[in-house]
């Protein structure tokens, strides 16, 4: 969900900038992004315990919209709504496409080769479902890149409310927020709208606190060892305990309200805990080099790693090779051939990488700065 922001997009300024100085809330909110793709790819690995990966399902996408909202630029945006637009669609939507396209042929190659894969599927039918860009009964073949779709929706919906919200007292902004967070719940009781229009709105209250946390400069404010964090603990836990099973892609979210309180309350735990590992150098780098190339994993290790691994345990191994394997493989797979495709002119650019540009691609990257100043 990165690294780019997934939540991982940049600004087109950004694209063009081989170094961006980082100040220390932004080497945290990196470190946040890693620990939270990481989370992903354990859960897509499955991770054992079962009740240990429901448990990271309450708060792991919540975690990745708060962060997206903490990142959000209203002085950019809120009066240049077209360079968001034209920003988010390099850095989501043409990933979003190219990733989708990828593992589309990689799928392709291995239905030849009498994978697992359903020959009821028709070959354009995984075609039409990256269009839709949502859950499509399985035919979304990188099921993970669901999100790409989700956070393009979600930044355009909340910078259109915030800009004529942006002046409005607090609490009328709060429950505006809440207001379409319901709405898009209602919508997708009925229908599982293109590109995750009714998630988005769903997401927006995740959205919304991000936001506010840079605002009201809140992240620096907050404390590892406190009481706060045994309360936040205990409401998490109590949350995730009653609430049924998890699932955003899948519009499953069990009771509203509980999955809001777990969803907030362990991204504030996870906040927590990511400013404790930022004390060792060696965690630090590490979670902050898997953040900063979150884009990277999120369209990788399922859509072209996973697929293979379960060819090979299939076909080769004979058995599941575990969900820890899984995952490494997985991670240092996304992150071997992201180092690739960025020294590659074009292709860099087409999946969300920070490399080697083509000439045609600095040239427009360069005429939407200008236009955007």
């Amino acid at each position: 969900m990165q690294a780019s922001d997934a939540s991982s997009a940049t600004t087109a300024a950004e694209l063009t900038s081989a170094t961006t100085v980082k100040t220390p809330r932004l080497k945290v909110i990196d470190m946040v992004r890693g620990i939270t793709i990481l989370l992903v790819v354990v859960g897509h690995a499955g991770l054992t315990p079962v009740v240990l990966n429901d448990m990271f399902r309450d708060f792991r996408l919540p975690l990745f919209f708060i962060v997206s909202g903490y990142l959000f630029s209203a002085s950019k945006y809120f009066d240049n709504f077209t360079s968001l637009l034209r920003t988010r669609f390099l850095t989501l939507v043409i990933p979003y496409l190219s990733a989708g396209l990828l593992s589309y042929l990689l799928w392709l190659i291995l239905r030849t080769l009498e994978t697992a894969h359903s020959p009821d599927i028709a070959w354009y039918e995984p075609l039409l479902a990256i269009a839709y860009g949502t859950y499509s009964g399985g035919l979304l073949l990188n099921i993970p890149i669901w999100f790409l779709t989700c956070l393009f929706v979600t930044q355009i919906i909340f910078c259109l409310s915030m800009r004529y919200l942006s002046k409005s007292p607090l609490p009328v902004q709060l429950a505006a927020m809440l207001a379409l967070s319901l709405s898009g719940y209602a919508l997708g009781t009925v229908l599982f709208l293109p590109w995750n229009i009714d998630v988005a709105l769903v997401a927006q209250l995740f959205v919304f606190i991000g936001y506010q946390l840079k605002q009201h400069q809140l992240l620096g404010k907050i404390r590892v060892f406190n009481l706060g964090t045994l309360i936040l603990m205990a409401i998490f836990l109590t949350a995730a305990y009653f609430n049924s099973y998890v699932d955003m892609n899948n519009r499953e979210y069990g009771n509203l309200l509980l999955f809001y309180t777990a969803g907030i309350a362990g991204s504030l735990l996870a906040i927590k805990m990511t400013q404790l590992l930022s004390k060792s150098g060696f965690f630090a780098a590490i979670l902050t080099y898997i953040g900063k190339e979150s884009l990277a994993i999120l369209i990788f290790h399922y859509g072209i790693f996973i697929l293979l691994l379960n060819f090979v345990e299939r076909y080769v191994y004979g058995s599941y090779l575990g969900w820890f394997p899984t995952t490494v493989i997985a991670v240092a797979g996304s992150l071997l051939l992201s180092m690739v495709i960025k020294h590659v002119p074009g292709l860099g650019f087409l999946l969300g990488g920070k490399g080697k540009k083509s000439a045609a691609h600095r040239t427009y990257v360069e005429r939407a700065v200008s236009q955007s100043r």
